[in-house]
């Protein structure tokens, strides 16, 4: 009997011995991953490049490698666990905090949490109690359970870079955090002109994050987003979060060509709204974009174009195979730059002599009123 004990006492000790090993091992190898990381992410370049002001790495060094008891939890007379996940965690967390309660918060920012965790899941959890996260808009945040607790407002660039952090860390606590949690910064109208010339400034896999299921399942089947359809499904991301829009237009018009066979410029549509403003976009989904628009209030029309006609260039129309040619002084040429002579006709109301004012009269009617008081700066009849 005697040696039972003796054999069971012993094995508890070894068991105990290989925890704490355990332990110091994967703080040894926390610090190695610490020490390792690039310094664009850890280096004081990195804290002037975001003007957030970060610890010294060497500060979560000393709360890491402090000298602590080990968490033993409670067993039952067979050597298993005797509490509930969640009982165990609150045990585990009111153990350590009474050790490092004193312990000044070490500021740490999302870059490097993300490092780290993406290395060695659970090297923070027995400190999060004293490790403050800072989000790429400088915004401090709290932990439990590896998720932040506090709702912060921030804009819509901020959450996709959280996002795109999280996404790459397998961050999934903080990836739902960027897409539930904050409530978004309103975005000027010219912000959104802005956002929908450049698809290549947003990464699909961020706004899939981002993008409520309902959206992604009805515009975007399969979770794909077409490249040159990023910057709209950025919009409906930052619209279906309950973004808004400030300074916006009441009305606008989306001119563009019946046909794009022969059109000589990479463009897809110019944008008119009711203060005059023209703007040209590049591979727009006009037809997404005058959905979004007129569900968020933003009266839409689109104007699709068979002739375009001025008086310095001469006139593009659209041959009956559905091609583009231009005749300039009785020449044909078989191609159009069709943006830049309807610029110059809805700028000179030329637009007047054509067919198409005839068969889309309401909606020229509409658009010569606002070129007529905007556009022309006050001329009546041009």
């Amino acid at each position: 009997m005697r040696r039972w004990r003796k054999f069971c006492i012993g094995f508890e000790l070894k068991l105990r011995n290989g925890k704490n090993i355990m332990i110091i091992l994967i703080r040894i190898f926390v610090i190695l991953t610490i020490f390792l990381l690039p310094l664009s992410i850890l280096g004081d370049s990195h804290s002037k490049k975001n003007n957030c002001p970060e610890d010294n790495i060497a500060t979560l060094y000393d709360l890491i490698y402090g000298n602590y008891l080990p968490f033993e939890p409670p067993l039952d007379e067979e050597g298993n666990v005797s509490l509930s996940p969640e009982e165990l965690f609150v045990m585990k967390s009111k153990h350590f905090f009474n050790q490092i309660k004193k312990v000044d918060p070490v500021k740490i920012s999302l870059a490097t949490y993300a490092s780290l965790l993406k290395e060695v899941p659970e090297a923070l959890s027995d400190f999060e109690t004293r490790i403050k996260i800072i989000l790429p808009d400088c915004q401090i945040v709290s932990l439990y359970r590896g998720s932040p607790i506090e709702e912060i407002t921030t804009d819509f660039k901020t959450v996709q870079l959280i996002t795109k952090t999280a996404n790459d860390a397998n961050l999934n606590s903080f990836a739902f955090f960027a897409a539930n949690k904050i409530i978004l910064k309103p975005l000027d109208f010219s912000s959104v002109q802005n956002m929908l010339k450049n698809d290549y400034a947003f990464d699909p896999d961020v706004l899939t994050s981002l993008m409520p299921k309902k959206m992604i399942d009805r515009y975007f089947p399969g979770n794909m987003i077409p490249v040159a359809n990023l910057s709209e499904a950025a919009l409906l991301t930052f619209i279906s979060r309950g973004g808004q829009i400030e300074n916006m237009p009441k009305e606008v018009f989306f001119v563009n060509p019946k046909s794009f066979s022969g059109v000589s410029e990479s463009f897809s549509a110019i944008m008119l709204d009711d203060s005059g403003n023209l703007e040209t976009f590049a591979a727009l989904n006009t037809d997404l974009i005058v959905q979004l628009f007129n569900r968020y209030g933003i009266k839409s029309e689109v104007i699709s174009l068979r002739e375009v006609f001025t008086e310095d260039s001469g006139s593009c129309s659209v041959d009956p195979a559905g091609r583009w040619y231009q005749l300039i002084g009785g020449r044909k040429i078989r191609n159009c730059p069709f943006f830049s002579m309807t610029k110059k006709m809805l700028q000179r109301r030329s637009y007047l002599d054509t067919s198409d004012f005839v068969e889309q009269n309401t909606n020229f009617t509409r658009l010569d009123e606002i070129i007529r008081k905007h556009v022309l700066k006050g001329s009546v009849d041009g």
